[in-house]
């Protein structure tokens, strides 16, 4: 069978096609086209030459369709059907109501701000797709260059060539000890006074938040004695309930305190612990715009400040 380019079709042409289908008769047709019926007749041969198939039967009454029209005019309908489909894809597309989000976290930044601002985007933008990747920092990084991932988020970003960091928030940092620890029934403790405790802290080598929170004990005037390094909060949770040692965690992570551990505040000034978001340097797409319009929306700010947007 010889293959047809369906190139050479146009929109119009299938649309007097339908039209003079539903009123068999040249002149009504061209009356309701508001056209002249020569061109009608010569719009409608040239689509039956390039079909190699009469589509009517011409008569003085009229025209009827032939069994070939009859099989065209039931398909011509799904042309339209589908350019309708491709125009409102393309339309909610553009508005950032359709498509993917795929968003790098750690396992710190999945607490408060982050989970509601997800559940916020979901409900106001059901038809987008969106997928969490817990990694590390690194990897989060390289697979965003990569184009794995959208957006990553998490505490302190490296300077990454190609990449915004934009802060999307600050909040207190605090001391998480346990329950049955001595300093446990004070309301606030100073940093001075965890200079002699055993810490558990993120791994130095993976996390520049965990680097952050070592320099926080340095200006502090000690050296912290880091018993144990690990990877994800909820085991750095455990281990400080299970009386291993005291950590350092933004106020947010105290949401996911098991009843052994207490946070106390940090006086005179708490440090701030920053969230940024961390996106490839060009124009967002407009679903990852929506989604960051929400974080930011979401974000507790200090009185008087605004998210801001920090170029490498």
């Amino acid at each position: 069978m010889e293959k047809i380019d369906i190139r050479q079709f146009n929109l119009r042409v299938l649309r007097y096609f339908m039209v003079l289908a539903e009123e068999l008769h040249f002149g009504r047709a061209a009356a309701r086209l508001n056209m002249s019926q020569p061109p009608l007749s010569q719009q409608i041969r040239q689509l039956e030459e390039q079909l190699g198939a009469e589509l009517f039967i011409r008569s003085h009454q009229g025209a009827v369709l032939t069994p070939t029209g009859e099989a065209f005019r039931a398909q011509v309908p799904l042309v339209f059907e589908q350019l309708e489909k491709a125009v409102n894809v393309a339309r909610l597309t553009a508005r950032g109501q359709l498509g993917r989000l795929d968003i790098g976290v750690t396992s710190s930044s999945l607490v408060g701000t982050v989970p509601a601002a997800l559940e916020a985007f979901r409900i106001r933008h059901p038809e987008v797709e969106w997928q969490l990747h817990e990694a590390t920092p690194q990897r989060q990084t390289e697979a965003l260059l990569d184009k794995r991932l959208d957006v990553c988020l998490f505490r302190l970003p490296p300077d990454i060539v190609g990449a915004k960091n934009e802060i999307i928030m600050h909040e207190d940092l605090m001391v998480a000890l346990p329950s049955s620890h001595r300093l446990a029934n004070r309301s606030a403790l100073a940093l001075e006074d965890l200079r002699d405790q055993p810490f558990v802290m993120f791994g130095l080598d993976q996390s520049r938040f965990a680097g952050f929170l070592y320099q926080c004990c340095v200006q502090a005037g000690f050296t912290p004695q880091i018993r144990q390094q690990v990877v994800e909060v909820q085991s750095l949770l455990s281990l400080v309930g299970a009386n291993m040692g005291v950590a350092l965690l933004p106020a947010t992570i105290r949401r996911l305190a098991q009843p052994n551990v207490v946070f106390r505040k940090i006086v005179p000034h708490s440090p701030q612990v920053p969230l940024y978001a961390i996106y490839r340097d060009e124009p967002p797409s407009p679903t990852l715009g929506n989604f960051l319009t929400i974080l930011r929306r979401m974000a507790p700010q200090p009185p008087g400040s605004t998210p801001r947007e920090t170029p490498r």
